[in-house]
């Protein structure tokens, strides 16, 4: 199975270096599969530095939502993409009531991704977002839910309707967006990554604020009624959404 790997960095060149490409050194996947893509001609500058010439670097555009969008329209249509954040450490898998590395990324992750993407017409799949076996289940689950970006795969498709508008709860606009319009998403419940998340300085922390956040989750509300509802979490004030389909 052909397909590629994309990862959007922001001021992590050195976190992209011990995480997400050492992950992918020790899966033995092909480097010339992979791009890295930066916002501006200054963070290529800083890249190249870092990692010399051993990954392809390509100038995108600044934001993350606009950088997804961006990558997507930089390969053609039908590629087989698989998408990561620069900050993975690990990728796991449910074993009863623990969490285990998978043994082999493109066959245990991509191929069945794909594969399943394929057999059920749909256009992109996820994990799950909780690194948790308590909540994880051995399913592939294919209505509306939440596809989180730090790892996601999608058959590439250059409709405008499915660019994204906002940054934070960008992966939340996205997985809406792919429902709507293919009537179905894959998610491997069995599957998720180790990763700091908002804990590493650089990406979308740099201008990621309460009120920032709220108002991005507010507007994905008020641009599909019908498919999320807003609220906030108590133990941390901000504003967060749950997926559900209420046509």
């Amino acid at each position: 199975m052909d397909y590629k790997i994309a990862i959007p960095s922001y001021k992590r060149p050195e976190t992209i270096k011990q995480k997400t490409l050492k992950l992918l050194l020790d899966y033995n996947i092909n480097k010339d599969l992979i791009t890295i893509f930066v916002a501006n001609k200054e963070e290529e500058k800083i890249y190249k530095e870092s990692l010399g010439n051993n990954y392809k670097i390509v100038v995108g555009v600044p934001t993350i939502g606009r950088q997804r969008n961006f990558i997507e329209k930089y390969y053609p249509e039908g590629t087989r993409l698989m998408m990561f954040d620069d900050d993975i450490e690990k990728v796991q898998r449910k074993k009863r009531d623990k969490l285990i590395d998978v043994e082999d990324l493109e066959k245990d992750v991509f191929y069945k991704g794909f594969n399943a993407c394929e057999q059920i017409e749909a256009k992109t799949f996820g994990i799950y977002a909780a690194g948790n076996p308590y909540f994880m289940k051995n399913r592939i689950y294919t209505k509306l839910c939440y596809i989180i970006a730090s790892m996601f795969g999608v058959i590439v498709d250059h409709d405008k309707f499915l660019d994204r508008v906002t940054n934070h709860g960008e992966d939340y606009e996205y997985s809406i967006r792919q429902y709507i319009k293919n009537k179905r998403l894959v998610r491997l419940d069995y599957l998720t990554v180790k990763s700091n998340y908002y804990k590493e300085q650089g990406g979308l922390q740099e201008i990621r604020t309460k009120q920032y956040v709220y108002d991005s989750i507010y507007q994905i509300q008020s641009m599909f009624p019908e498919f999320c509802k807003m609220y906030i979490r108590k133990t941390t004030g901000n504003a967060e959404l749950r997926l559900k389909d209420m046509r």
